[in-house]
């Protein structure tokens, strides 16, 4: 198996029935002139039909992902009162992997 990485997720294309997502790298960051410069990096061709499987795979890992940040901030909000109480700071949970 071969690992592409990318920065950013450039574009779509939908073409007959094969989809193409379009990824780039940051080549350069300018902060004096706060701009950053990309590189197209790698192109994903799907057929349409694995590219719908594609995206209700990331909607779910979205979905726990949102769900996981919700019960980690409700969380966070009550030992946060609770501090407020006890006197002894209570420990902060770990980030959970979505994988």
């Amino acid at each position: 198996m071969k690992d592409l990485f990318a920065d950013r997720f450039l574009k779509c294309n939908i073409s007959q029935g094969v989809v193409r997502l379009d990824f780039a790298r940051v080549e350069n960051i300018d902060h004096e002139k706060n701009e950053v410069s990309m590189s197209p990096s790698a192109r994903l061709i799907l057929p349409m039909d694995s590219f719908l499987h594609f995206v209700e795979q990331v909607e779910q890992m979205r979905d726990k992902m949102l769900s996981q940040d919700a019960i980690d901030t409700e969380s966070s909000m009550i030992e946060s009162d609770d501090e407020l109480v006890d006197s002894e700071p209570k420990r902060k949970k770990s980030i959970k992997s979505v994988h």
